[in-house]
């Protein structure tokens, strides 16, 4: 339909239109408007809902992703506490044995103990590294779970300003229609 015709249309239409019909109108178009936004905040509180459980299974994902690297962590800590533990222990009985026979054996002697202790060391070292490699690693993961989250929050944000703009400018376009038509009607 052309704009010419429209206008005709309405200009008719508003002639024959009378206050109890333009109220009953407005009514109407109210409530409609009110259903409308119902409608939709029901549909952005799921929306909320399915990205709350999205982020708890996020969540659990990522605590089964680290249970297993903290158990590996635990494992590698026990095994170098009873390293540690056998060679500071086997460290000792040979520094006393070793003690009681300096006489006998000289400085070569204490210089081997030397090295076997170094190497401990060196392995405990080498462990160590091992460690710090694993944490740094965990923290990149928490660092990625929360840009997820970020991302997520931010999106969502996005799609709920989005909803009500939208649904604020249909309001403020029928709320000028209704006034228009109230105006020509009541001049």
């Amino acid at each position: 339909m052309d704009q010419e015709t429209r206008e005709y249309l309405d200009r008719k239409f508003l002639g024959s239109a009378t206050r109890d019909d333009i109220e009953k109108l407005r009514q109407e178009t109210k409530v409609n408007f009110r259903q409308v936004k119902e409608e939709n905040r029901g549909q952005i509180l799921e929306w909320r809902r399915q990205v709350e459980e999205n982020l708890e299974q996020l969540k659990k994902e990522c605590k089964v992703e680290i249970d297993p690297i903290r158990e590996e962590i635990k494992e590698g800590l026990e095994k170098i506490r009873a390293e540690t533990q056998s060679a500071i222990y086997q460290s000792n009985q040979v520094l006393t044995s070793s003690f009681q026979q300096v006489s006998e054996e000289g400085i070569a002697h204490v210089s081997r103990i030397g090295q076997e202790t170094k190497a401990g060391l060196d392995r405990l070292r080498e462990e160590l590294e091992i460690l710090h490699q694993v944490t740094e690693e965990i923290a990149l993961l928490k660092e990625k779970i929360r840009e997820g989250v970020t991302e997520v929050k931010d999106e969502l944000g996005a799609l709920m300003r989005f909803s009500y703009a939208d649904l604020e400018k249909k309001i403020n376009t029928l709320e000028s229609r209704i006034k228009a038509l109230e105006k020509m009607v009541f001049p």
